[in-house]
């Protein structure tokens, strides 16, 4: 359920950027209420595609000679969007300067670009096409690599759907629901369900790999270690399945993997999350395709703000979430046992989570 920052200065502030590896490259137009490089095309979202201008067509083909300028870099794919676009590339060899700087020249030329298809005296005139900095996302192994050259392939689909169904894609921040407000994105309908049954695994199904000082290693798959959870994965299935809407935190790695068979068999979840949504998210990967379906809605306690980066899910906020989840299941709530923690607390720390009276 990681997020996505949505700032064009993001940087790994531990990273080399003058060395070798491979990144998913996001740079958005300085205007993008024009999308100049581009329409939307195609009937359906199975045949949507990005019909490009002519300017769109020139950046698309400078972008894919960046290597001439910077013989390191090598392009592994490239998305021209609408307004936006999107570039796999590889450094093979270190760089004598930051990658950034190699982003700045082709900025630089695609400015150059758009003057010379300008008209002179123009407003466009000597205004920069690109905004400021750019979006990295540092790629491992083969796999990630493969991954992000399906989600370019797989962008105009994603661009279809999100105009087909606005209304699932935004981002609202004064949603009602248990008595309180919640940050929310997705299918607010399935708040209405006659049956929410809540989604509660217990870590103590699973048995995880630790280090030499007992700490959990969080890389590692845990292990299933009782026959107790494909009962309830089982059980919680056959409720969806007959048109039940299954509500979970996802907080432990049961919870999250029946949320992932539910959104594979296009079924109904509700997930809460520990934080509020930057005002451009959008979900990926199972989760927009459950999106789209109408299949999903995200919420998040109105009090808890979004934050850019990971936030790390304490003990309490697992039993607030916890808690929360009852109130949103009502008669599909089940019963949980806060070891430590009093559960007048609880309810008190989750009222003014949600903002509850």
């Amino acid at each position: 359920m990681r997020d996505v920052i949505h700032r064009m200065g993001r940087r790994c502030r531990n990273w080399d950027y003058h060395g070798r590896g491979t990144y998913l490259i996001t740079m958005v137009l300085a205007d993008r209420s024009k999308p100049i490089f581009g329409q939307l095309t195609g009937a359906n979202p199975d045949a949507a595609a990005i019909a490009l201008s002519p300017l769109g067509l020139a950046i698309d083909a400078h972008l894919r000679r960046i290597s001439e300028f910077t013989p390191e870099i090598e392009v592994l794919g490239v998305q021209v969007m609408p307004d936006h676009i999107h570039v796999v590339l590889r450094v093979n060899r270190r760089m004598a300067k930051p990658l950034g700087i190699a982003l700045r020249g082709f900025k630089g030329g695609a400015s150059k670009i758009f003057w010379g298809q300008s008209a002179v005296g123009t407003a466009d005139a000597k205004r920069p096409l690109f905004a400021e900095g750019f979006v990295d996302n540092i790629l491992g192994d083969g796999e990630a690599v493969a991954n992000a050259l399906r989600y370019l392939a797989d962008n105009p689909r994603r661009l279809w759907e999100k105009r087909a169904h606005p209304e699932l894609f935004r981002v609202l921040c004064d949603v009602e629901a248990a008595g309180g407000r919640f940050a929310a994105i997705g299918n607010r309908a399935l708040l209405k369900a006659p049956h929410i049954y809540q989604v509660q695994v217990s870590r103590s199904f699973f048995s995880y790999r630790r280090d030499a000082k007992g700490a959990i290693l969080k890389n590692v798959p845990p292990r299933i270690a009782t026959g107790e959870f494909k009962e309830k994965l089982e059980g919680f299935l056959e409720a969806a399945a007959h048109g039940a809407v299954l509500l979970s935190p996802c907080i432990s790695e049961g919870e999250r993997e029946i949320a992932r068979i539910a959104f594979e068999k296009g079924l109904k979840v509700i997930t809460l999350a520990n934080k509020g949504f930057s005002p451009l998210y959008k979900p990926g990967g199972r989760l927009f395709n459950a999106t789209a379906a109408g299949n999903l809605l995200m919420l998040a306690p109105i009090a808890w703000p979004y934050q850019p980066g990971e936030k790390k899910m304490t003990r309490i906020d697992a039993c607030i979430l916890n808690c929360i989840a009852q109130w949103l299941s009502g008669d599909g709530a089940v019963e949980i046992k806060y070891r430590g923690v009093e559960p007048s607390e609880i309810d008190r720390l989750a009222a003014e989570a949600i903002g509850r009276g």
